[in-house]
């Protein structure tokens, strides 16, 4: 995992080697970034730096850093023949708050394709799997549902299982929590998705936990119950699943996005679990609610083997929510931040600094901006790279975004 500090603009811990640039402006390379003013033929060493006075920018000295494209509107920067070194800032894994809620209704106890186990079995280890490789600054909780046995009323328990809470180290009271709970769990009860959803946003919102919030539902049917336990509860009296996509919506806009995955048995429910996903912000480019060439949720029901792609979608998804999203400090006062003139450095332990390109199709090698363009998200390659090194991350700004070149 990187080793990324919290750091803002112009904050430094030690003066290093200044460059200068063909300005007054020297900036210094090292941990994090200090301004001071210079000629080329001044070689001595530069005052201390004090870290609570931001750096100069543009408007207070000449120079050719640049945070908005007043001065250069066509957004093309630096001629790539001169020297260009930004002012850069330290930054951090972004935190998530996670919230799984996860059906183990009576239909969960069938067989998963491709095992010999049942589709409760499967998912439990899987999930298991992948929370073990979640970072210690994810804050995860669970809900399953419905906790209650086929014809119990209530229909569903309204508990959370294991509340939201950080999940620390490898041997933290949380991740010894999951475990256990996980184990004690098994197949029982009818699927009133629409109460265990809004009751799972319910725990969502009334966290106090840092970070962006999803949650991730896992169901393998058709809801046999509509909200507040209206209905038979009989697989062959199914409720209708439409309601739960603009509560999806409104979700969305408390800034809770909601990732659907539907199991096998779910055949039925595909095109309202597709549009759940989609109102919920986590719809794939490209998709469609009809499948082709696929559908807005992470589909299992056409997979021959259950595991393999459950353990797929999970991680597509810690890779979207979790994994490596950076921070974006904000810009000194008065700065406005030019989208074209950010670069993304990253340093591995013992090795030399490089300068990780911008993808400008699909996400297998570099970075993108998040949809918000508040975070850095490193794409699938790069971010299990940096995520296996214990390197460090620093974001870079006023030089030309290096691309990934395309051939």
């Amino acid at each position: 995992m990187t080793n990324a500090r919290a750091r803002g603009f112009g904050r430094a811990s030690r003066v290093k080697r200044p460059v200068c640039v063909a300005s007054s402006l020297c900036f210094v390379a090292g941990a994090a970034l200090a301004l001071a003013a210079c000629s080329s033929e001044d070689k001595s060493e530069p005052p201390p730096v004090d870290v609570n006075t931001p750096p100069l920018l543009p408007d207070d000295v000449g120079g050719d850093i640049i945070f908005d494209d007043e001065d250069d509107p066509s957004g093309e920067g630096l001629d790539p023949s001169q020297v260009c070194v930004g002012q850069e800032a330290g930054t951090e894994l972004a935190p998530a708050i996670v919230e799984l809620l996860v059906d183990t209704s009576l239909s969960m106890d069938e067989q998963a394709p491709g095992s010999r186990r049942s589709k409760w079995l499967e998912t439990r280890d899987v999930i298991l799997e992948g929370i073990d490789l979640m970072p210690a600054t994810t804050s995860l909780g669970v809900v399953f549902y419905p906790d209650v046995e086929v014809g119990d009323m209530p229909c569903f328990d309204s508990e959370a299982d294991i509340p939201i809470d950080g999940l620390g180290g490898d041997t933290s009271r949380q991740r010894n929590q999951i475990r256990e709970v996980f184990a004690s769990k098994g197949p029982r009860g009818s699927t009133p998705t629409h109460d265990a959803y809004r009751y799972a946003l319910e725990q969502l919102a009334a966290s106090t936990r840092p970070g962006e919030r999803f949650l991730v539902l896992i169901t393998d049917g058709i809801p046999t119950y509509a909200l507040g336990c209206q209905g038979s509860g009989n697989q062959q009296d199914p409720a209708d699943p439409t309601p739960l996509i603009p509560e999806a919506a409104s979700a969305l806009g408390r800034g809770i996005k909601t990732f659907v995955i539907g199991s096998p048995g779910s055949e039925d429910a595909r095109r309202s679990l597709s549009q759940m996903a989609e109102a919920g912000g986590t719809a794939t480019d490209g998709c469609s609610h009809t499948g082709t060439p696929r559908y807005c949720h992470f589909d299992m029901t056409e997979e021959p083997n259950f595991t393999v792609a459950l353990r797929d979608a999970l991680a597509s998804i810690s890779g979207l929510a979790l994994s490596c999203a950076y921070d974006i400090p904000p810009p000194p006062s008065g700065s406005v931040l030019d989208r074209n003139r950010v670069n993304v450095l990253f340093t591995p332990e013992n090795g030399e600094r490089e300068t990780l390109g911008r993808s400008a199709n699909g996400c297998t090698e570099g970075w993108q901006f998040s949809g918000d363009g508040s975070q850095i998200l490193l794409c699938g390659d790069t971010c299990d790279r940096v995520r296996s090194s214990s390197g460090q991350v620093t974001l870079q700004f006023g030089c030309s975004t290096q691309a990934i070149d395309v051939r």
